[in-house]
């Protein structure tokens, strides 16, 4: 499954480079930051939005977690078992947003509970850019 981006930001790119150049402490401080703003902001928004899907809105949401980069990560569902039929949460991610059942027999309905969990942006983008401003006064370019 190819990574998801939900906002563009210009010159994201340069901006990653450059923050790579202030050295492994700076990097691990940024990627702490923004495991926090992920656990305060994406996760629960994410995990309301599950939480609507019909039948298996618990399987999705206990599924939802942060995960470790310079940008705030969430992950949404997980390989293990978690129905009595054998599917997985990742199994169950996009035919629940998507109503698209391919080979299943099980009711799927067009939810689009994942475009619905994107009220953390403003805040989560925000915050993202204190923890980068607050990284590149800390921490002089090696």
């Amino acid at each position: 499954m190819p990574k998801q981006f939900d906002v563009y930001i210009d010159g994201l790119g340069p901006l990653l480079r450059d923050l790579g150049k202030l050295g492994k402490e700076a990097g691990k401080e940024l990627r702490q930051s923004s495991k926090t703003i992920a656990d305060k902001h994406m996760v629960p928004a994410f995990q309301k939005a599950a939480m609507k899907v019909d039948i298996w809105g618990d399987v999705l949401a206990n599924d939802i977690r942060s995960g470790s980069d310079r940008l705030p990560k969430v992950m949404i569902g997980k390989q293990k078992k978690s129905t009595s039929g054998g599917a997985s949460s990742n199994m169950l991610r996009y035919p629940t947003d998507t109503g698209n059942a391919r080979e299943s027999f099980a009711p799927f309905e067009k939810d689009n509970w994942l475009a619905k969990a994107r009220s953390y942006q403003k805040p989560a983008l925000a915050e993202w850019g204190s923890a980068v401003d607050r990284v590149v006064r800390k921490w002089p370019v090696m």
